[in-house]
């Protein structure tokens, strides 16, 4: 068996680093690990959060609503826009790591910047 370099290493789904070592070590990793997921759902899913309240603030009223006021359909898109791409961001970010989350994340903002959301 073959040992994996650091790209292989990356290109792991959920490739978290374990010690198996020791039960410091375990836990050392545990805690390392639960810190990684956290902040990397964190990012993810502030951004991914934001892009959604766009979206759906921009498309949400996109039919008019009663007696043409899309306005109430506007606020339900960016609140509903808003819940599910900061959920869907949260799982995505703990699930890819830091470094993907981070990638993700400056091209989400990248995108809102550019005004292409």
């Amino acid at each position: 068996m073959r040992e994996l370099n650091l790209v292989e290493m990356e290109d792991v789904s959920g490739a978290y680093s374990w010690n198996w070592g020791t039960a410091g070590g375990v836990v050392s990793s545990l805690v390392k690990n639960t810190a990684e997921a956290v902040a990397s759902a964190t990012n993810l899913a502030v951004t991914a959060g934001w892009e959604g309240a766009i979206i759906g603030g921009k498309h949400g009223g996109s039919n008019g609503g009663i007696l043409g006021f899309g306005i109430i359909g506007n606020l339900v898109g960016v609140i509903g826009g808003g819940i599910y791409g900061t959920v869907g961001g949260a799982v995505q970010g703990a699930l890819l790591g830091w470094d993907k989350a981070s990638q993700k994340s400056d091209a989400i903002l990248k995108s809102i910047l550019d005004g292409n959301t």
